[in-house]
């Protein structure tokens, strides 16, 4: 990917790495929802790259990237803000981390999630997975 040369060596930047920054950026986006999971499950995925690359295609070359995200956004928000919202901090991020150029970032909206909904079904989970041990 990034081959950067330096004085003793290279560096390449893995393209997880560049889905990583992707998702925890759009992550910190109001109004995007993630994937949540019940607390067990939560703790486990923290420190796991699965946790943020779901939902995240890239394709680099020499020194751009090109990134499709899908993401569910919270109902009450407007779609087309949140979408740009995603563009702007992932293209930021990338950029401001890895040196690579942003090409584009396409949004990919698959659902809206009301949270009283997306909260009874965590809660209706975590009681299973209780009454379960």
């Amino acid at each position: 990917m990034d081959n950067e040369k330096f004085e003793f060596g290279q560096v390449k930047i893995s393209d997880d790495v560049v889905i990583i920054i992707a998702g925890i950026a759009a992550s910190q986006v109001k109004g995007v929802n993630t994937a949540r999971t019940g607390v067990t499950d939560g703790i486990t995925n923290l420190f796991s790259k699965n946790n943020y690359s779901k939902g995240i295609k890239v394709e680099v070359t020499e020194e751009t990237v090109v990134l499709d995200i899908f993401i569910n956004v919270e109902y009450g928000y407007k779609i087309n803000e949140v979408a740009r919202e995603v563009q702007l901090a992932i293209k930021k991020e990338i950029e401001t981390m890895t040196d690579l150029q942003v090409a584009a970032v396409n949004v990919h909206v698959l659902n809206i999630v009301q949270e009283k909904i997306q909260e009874k079904v965590e809660k209706d989970k975590e009681a299973s997975d209780i009454s379960l041990e």
